[in-house]
């Protein structure tokens, strides 16, 4: 398709390609984006047209690949760090979670969560820095005060569910900090601690 003076794929088309050819990590993180619902302006596409390009193109390297990460996509998963935690919870042997569970708190207030395992009612979030940073995070607030705001959230999450675990995005980067975080909590795995 044109754009001014270049021809670009669709993003079905691009996250196709790309699913083919990316390893499974960075393709699922792909994937999920495209079909992310809560965009503004709403998806890029539909995880249905991913499949429908795939089969309606078969033949090419990388197609058993792209079937592998279509199936694992998730048209919830927020951003990135969310995709990251699901391939490496996968990778651990952990249950597969629901993403943005949502639960009214005590309170009233109406919260998600980034990940719950239903069958162990266990609650999950994954928070960078920018929360208690970034001036658009802290609307207004100090970081002192977001921190604090946090943690009472967190508070009355926890009289609701039976286990909740939190990590900074960067530590899926180190899927034994996932795991130990998660056992620690009662999650189980099949698995021995990576």
């Amino acid at each position: 398709m044109p754009v001014g003076v270049h021809a670009v794929t669709s993003p079905a088309q691009t996250a196709l390609d790309l699913a083919r050819a990316e390893r499974f990590l960075p393709a699922v993180a792909i994937a999920d984006q495209a079909i992310w619902g809560d965009r503004p302006g709403g998806a890029l596409t539909s995880i249905d047209d991913l499949w429908t390009r795939l089969e309606a193109d078969p033949g090419h390297r990388g197609d058993a690949r792209a079937a592998r990460v279509f199936a694992f996509a998730q048209p919830l998963a927020a951003n990135v760090r969310e995709s990251q935690s699901r391939v490496v919870i996968a990778r651990l042997g952990f249950p597969r979670p629901r993403l943005q569970e949502r639960r009214v708190l005590l309170s009233g207030r109406v919260a998600y969560a980034d990940l719950y395992f239903p069958d162990y009612d266990h609650w999950c979030e994954i928070d960078g820095r920018a929360k208690y940073a970034d001036p658009l995070f802290l609307d207004g607030r100090t970081p002192q005060q977001a921190l604090i705001d946090e943690k009472n959230r967190e508070n009355e999450i926890r009289r609701i569910v039976r286990a909740f675990s939190r990590w900074e995005a960067t530590d899926a980067d180190h899927p034994r900090r996932i795991w130990d975080i998660l056992t620690s909590a009662g999650l189980p795995t099949p698995l021995p601690r990576p």
